[in-house]
């Protein structure tokens, strides 16, 4: 488990844009085992006793980062078990992981620490991603331009523990 996790947030137009793909699927008999997020990118998850430090830590990155878009122009996959909106321009998300890499990462969870970082939305999580699913995803899915206006700080138990509203 965890203690902590951080996300990006969305403005709401590119919310509800990637939740109607999500129900779309859903009124369609998709089933998904990702847990009830808003929509969002994963930075990384951390462990921390102390919430308050981890606050301030955070605190000390956040202030600097402003809104930013990310083109979404493609569907993929992990392992057929996870389809997700693959964001085109990752060069900000990419650069700001290494911010938030230098000053959190006494408190990243150890396993993570080997993976590659390859930011997405999750749409779906299910053994059997096929090509019926890419098809029917397709069916409602069209490049858009989605505006990071958030960072979220959430607990294990999915509770919010900060939301940062990042500038214009």
């Amino acid at each position: 488990m965890y203690d902590y996790v951080l996300q990006y947030g969305f403005d709401i137009e590119s919310e509800n844009n990637i939740q109607n793909i999500k129900k779309y699927l859903k009124n369609n008999n998709i089933k998904d085992k990702e847990r009830k997020w808003r929509p969002h990118i994963t930075i990384d998850l951390y462990d921390c006793t102390n919430q308050n430090e981890f606050i301030e830590k955070v605190d000390s990155i956040v202030n600097n980062i402003k809104c930013f878009e990310l083109e979404c122009k493609n569907l993929n996959d992990f392992d057929k078990e996870t389809l997700y909106i693959e964001p085109y321009n990752k060069d900000r998300l990419l650069e700001l992981k290494l911010d938030f890499d230098n000053v959190l990462n006494d408190y990243r969870k150890q396993n993570r620490k080997e993976r590659i970082y390859k930011p997405h939305i999750t749409l779906c999580t299910n053994e059997n991603i096929n090509q019926s699913l890419y098809d029917l995803a397709h069916n409602v899915f069209e490049p858009f331009v989605a505006k990071v206006k958030y960072i979220w700080i959430y607990n294990q138990k999915m509770e919010l523990i900060k939301e940062y509203k990042l500038k214009n």
